[in-house]
Formats: C-alpha cells, structure tokens, sequence
C-alpha cells in the first residue's frame, strides 16, 4: 500500500487534504508540466478517450500539473470526442451532508445558476450556453454533447441518486461510455455508487436511508418537490483504492500516476457488471474498510 494510501485511512479528512494540498504545490514546482500535445497522447493512448465516446470526467485542477488554462482543458476534452460525443460532471450545489441540505429550510436549488461546489472544471462546463443540468436535489450532473439531454433529463424522477433513471446507470447502457480521473484517485469515482442502486435489497450493505426527504428545485419559472433517498453514515467506511486494485480487473480500466499526478479510466459497462458480480458475493468497497 502506498504511503498516501494509508495516511489517507488514518488521519482525518481535513488534514489529508491539508497535507495533499501542500504536497501537489511542492510537485508542481520540481516537474514539467504537460503540454496540450502531451495531454492529448495522455487522454488517447493512457486514457483510452476516442470520438464519440460518453466520459464521466472528475478532475481536480489543483492537483493537475499543465502548462495551459482550464478553459483549454475543456476544449480539448470537447475536441477528443467530438461532435458525436458527450462530457459529463457531477455538480452538486452544496457543502456538507445531503440530508442536512435537505433538512434546511428554504433551500431551493436553482438549476440553471446555482454553481457547483465541485470543482473550477466542473464550473465552466456548467456555465456553457449548451449544457444541460439534471434536476436531482442532491446529486445533480451537467453535461455537454450529443447525448447531454437524454443523459440527464429523468434523474430527478428516481428517488435513488445513481438509479435506473440516472446519467451513471444509462451510461452503462452504451459501450463507448467511460469514467475518466484527471488528478483524481477513485475515491472521487461516484459511480461506485450504482450497482448499490440499482441492486437495491439485494446489495449487501444498507448505503441508503429508509425514508425520503424532500428537495426544493427552481427550473426555468417552476418551483417542484423533489424526493429523493440519501447516503447513510456507512459510505463513510470505505476503502475504494484497495477494493479496485484487489478485484477490478484490467479489463474494466486502470489507475495508474504520471509525473506525479493520478489518473483512472473505467468502462461503464464492465465496471458496473463487475461490482454488481462482486456485491453478490458480498465483496463491496464497505468489506474492504472493515477488514
């Protein structure tokens, strides 16, 4: 196990992030940063990205060592799929648990202008003139491209967060759909959170509530009540580093470091087939915490 591996189970959050804050600024420093040429060789030949495809994309800029803005990031992202491709970025709106969010009086969720607290990244696909935004409280994904609506227009009718009706359950619908990390570890892949979903009683760990709160959310001139379920206090004893390098196999996707910055790809597909096959056996990234 790696030694950030470990310190990231052992020591509290906010110190983690204090400590991985610092040690990505120091990097930044002693390593040439990657140019737009060999950040494209990166998302083609390491990251597996063609024309067409759908991608997930999680991504930290702080963590992300290139020599060009994250406005050009974007548009070479848009370049790599094309014009019959999609991009996607969770974009939740909130800090904090969800049922807390919840609970709050008077919070409404304004779709089109509230800015997602998920990254600078994330921010500027948002604010682009033709991206759509899912109208979940609590878990909402915007997204850019070809299938950018039908990715995200039913989110909001399923009271699971990453159910049937959601943009990660119908991404595993197409076989050019994948999950991509830029600077990012899996610990940010909110995917793990499907085959929960979808499997529902039949997965082995109770993730979810049993009740449903309900969200306010302004599309447009509408004001609608949104029920939705949320996460329990388990998802918070996890090791999905450990659970992906001891039973993903390659075939699903990769993690992998490069002048010290971190990367993942994943098929949709595969992934989700593989930890659903895993859940029945009752391997999960819960099992893998306890130990």
């Amino acid at each position: 196990m790696r030694i950030a591996d470990l310190l990231y189970q052992v020591i509290p959050n906010q110190w983690f992030r204090k400590m991985s804050k610092t040690y990505y600024k120091l990097t930044k420093k002693y390593r040439t940063p990657l140019t737009e040429e060999e950040f494209k060789d990166l998302l083609n030949k390491q990251l597996n990205v063609k024309k067409g495809d759908i991608l997930f994309i999680h991504s930290a800029m702080s963590k992300l060592n290139i020599n060009f803005s994250p406005s050009r990031l974007l548009e070479i992202l848009q370049e790599m799929v094309g014009e019959d491709g999609t991009l996607l970025f969770p974009c939740w709106h909130y800090l904090g648990r969800a049922e807390d969010y919840l609970r709050t009086t008077n919070n409404i969720f304004d779709v089109e202008h509230a800015p997602t607290t998920l990254g600078f990244l994330n921010e500027l696909a948002r604010k682009r003139p033709d991206a759509v935004r899912s109208m979940h409280p609590t878990a909402s994904v915007c997204a850019i491209g070809k299938q950018a609506k039908e990715l995200t227009e039913t989110h909001h009718l399923d009271i699971y967060p990453c159910g049937h009706l959601s943009p990660w359950y119908k991404m595993v619908q197409y076989p050019n759909a994948k999950f991509i990390g830029l600077g990012e570890k899996v610990v940010s892949l909110s995917f793990v959170h499907c085959a929960e979903d979808i499997l529902k009683e039949k997965f082995p760990v109770q993730t979810l509530s049993t009740e449903t709160l309900e969200g306010m959310v302004k599309n447009g001139d509408n004001i609608l009540k949104i029920r939705t379920l949320y996460p329990s206090q388990v998802i918070q004893r996890r090791d999905i580093v450990t659970f992906f390098k001891r039973n993903i196999s390659h075939n699903a996707g990769k993690m992998f470091q490069y002048r010290g910055m971190n990367f993942f790809t994943f098929e949709a597909g595969l992934l989700f087939e593989e930890m659903s096959s895993l859940a029945m056996i009752k391997k999960t990234i819960y099992t893998i915490a306890s130990i």
